[in-house]
């Protein structure tokens, strides 16, 4: 039961009316709705820029299913680019007169290097048994690199990681798994425990 005091009059209060609760509450309530859209939006950006480069792996493996020869995906980290050559002649090589397209990451996205990685290789740009490495002269150090095959397949599989490059916060890598038998690409989130969830196909 709260006390009340008269003075001259008067009666003095020890606690908050329902109009002054309801002010409070509804200044916590818009300060939430301004912070929470403003989470969201940055994962949202990370997520459509990193699902950018799932489609243009998947586009890739469907041209090369039409054009029935190899395609060869290469990984230029320095330049946040990667490149694709239709090896036309099957040499797992460039050659002058092949189809080349460069691609360069969405605004914001960057190759990174986790601090744990799926398959649990050693952290690096991109991991897996599907990798090798070739000079490409442009990219200034040798380039991870995958092949694509006209039958489905890859070369093996393979995890490429990006994110934006930002210190210390773990719920901004994103992962890219391609699935060597089948060519799927899967996305991964890390989580702010440092955990790794697969994102919804």
């Amino acid at each position: 039961m709260i006390k009340r005091h008269h003075v001259r009059g008067t009666r003095l209060r020890r606690a908050f009316t329902m109009i002054e609760l309801a002010i409070v509450l509804g200044v916590v309530a818009i300060l939430a709705a301004i912070a929470l859209p403003n989470i969201s939006f940055s994962r949202m950006i990370l997520d459509s820029s990193a699902a950018t480069v799932q489609n243009s792996i998947v586009s890739t493996q469907a041209q090369v299913v039409q054009h029935n020869y190899p395609y060869i995906l290469s990984f230029c980290f320095l330049r946040s680019q990667y490149r694709m050559v239709g090896d036309a002649n099957s040499d797992g090589k460039y050659n002058f007169g092949e189809s080349i397209n460069w691609r360069t990451l969405p605004e914001g996205l960057n190759f990174v290097i986790p601090p744990t990685t799926i398959d649990g290789a050693a952290p690096w740009y991109a991991t897996g048994p599907g990798l090798h490495y070739i000079n490409s002269g442009v990219c200034g150090t040798t380039s991870p690199t995958l092949n694509l095959y006209p039958n489905g397949s890859t070369s093996g599989d393979v995890v490429i990681y990006v994110g934006s490059g930002k210190s210390g916060r773990l719920q901004d890598y994103r992962a890219l798994q391609v699935y060597g038998s089948t060519s799927k690409v899967y996305m991964w989130r890390m989580m702010t425990d440092g955990t790794w969830k697969q994102a919804s196909p």
